[in-house]
């Protein structure tokens, strides 16, 4: 026997024996149940399985379909008639974050009329053992401020008939953008909490903007981000310099031109039912 098999088996069987068990009642009432587990191994058993009865079960996790397992024939002669309440186990299962186990068991009655062999189903049995999503996406309108850096603007100064371009005082320190943004919360409740944040916004001249950064969130409705905007800004063409002199007037848009910079920003955004903007 190969080492790696041996180790898998001796694997298994440590798992096995750590697992924690659930126990499904036939004999309950209740056929339907959703818990929330923890990640970790599960062993699942019927008790008080009444051995005059038929059962079929199927167990399904995330994407992997076990096959459905069926009770053999030769289940009810396995002389345990004396103690009709026994226990049968379903299966060991890993059940990791995120991840959602449904357990179905069909109850049949057994009949032979007229030595032919009739399923009849009288009862289904469905659980669904599940761990909470390691997170969620969470979607706030806001307002983004970005830190315009090196916001420099030019026009074109009269000096006896001719123009030179001048550098302005443009007081404009900040850029504002309303803006649709996204953020990545863990499962807890906390009041504080941190998070992982983009968005897309305009600002008052229809240009887009994208957004990431760190977010710190209160009680999961105001949340305060700080990063980087990826943004247009206007910017001295590329075939003009500080000093050039120039035969005309020319206006503010045929000295600038639009390029993309990245600038820190500062945002505060709100979790509302729908987007304000609309």
């Amino acid at each position: 026997m190969k080492p790696i098999f041996i180790i898998t088996i001796m694997l298994h069987s440590i798992l096995t024996l750590n697992a924690q068990e659930f126990l499904i009642d036939m004999s309950s009432n209740v056929t339907n149940q959703e818990v929330t587990v923890k990640p970790g191994t599960y062993k699942f058993s019927m008790t008080h399985v009444d051995v005059s009865k038929q059962y079929k079960i199927s167990a399904i996790k995330e994407n992997m379909v076990i096959n459905q397992l069926e009770t053999p024939e030769g289940y009810q002669a396995l002389r345990v008639l004396a103690n009709p309440n026994i226990t049968r186990e379903i299966g060991t299962f890993d059940v990791l974050k995120g991840e959602q186990l449904s357990i179905t068991i069909e109850v049949f009655n057994i009949t032979r009329p007229g030595g032919v062999r009739t399923e009849t189903k009288v009862s289904t049995f469905k659980y669904i053992y599940k761990t909470k999503p390691r997170g969620k996406w969470q979607t706030t309108f806001g307002f983004n401020f970005i830190h315009l850096g090196n916001n420099n603007t030019f026009f074109s100064k009269s000096v006896d008939s001719i123009y030179v371009i001048t550098e302005g005082t443009n007081q404009n320190k900040y850029d504002f953008h309303p803006t649709l943004m996204f953020t990545w919360l863990k499962n807890n409740n906390d009041e504080f909490n941190v998070g992982f944040s983009g968005g897309l916004g305009y600002d008052l001249e229809k240009s887009l903007s994208v957004f990431l950064g760190g977010s710190l969130i209160y009680n999961q409705n105001i949340t305060l981000t700080l990063g980087i905007a990826f943004h247009n800004q206007k910017k001295l063409n590329s075939n003009y310099e500080e000093g050039d002199i120039i035969k005309e007037n020319l206006t503010f848009e045929q000295l600038h031109g639009d390029f993309i910079r990245i600038n820190p920003f500062i945002s505060l955004s709100f979790r509302l039912d729908k987007n304000p903007f609309k």
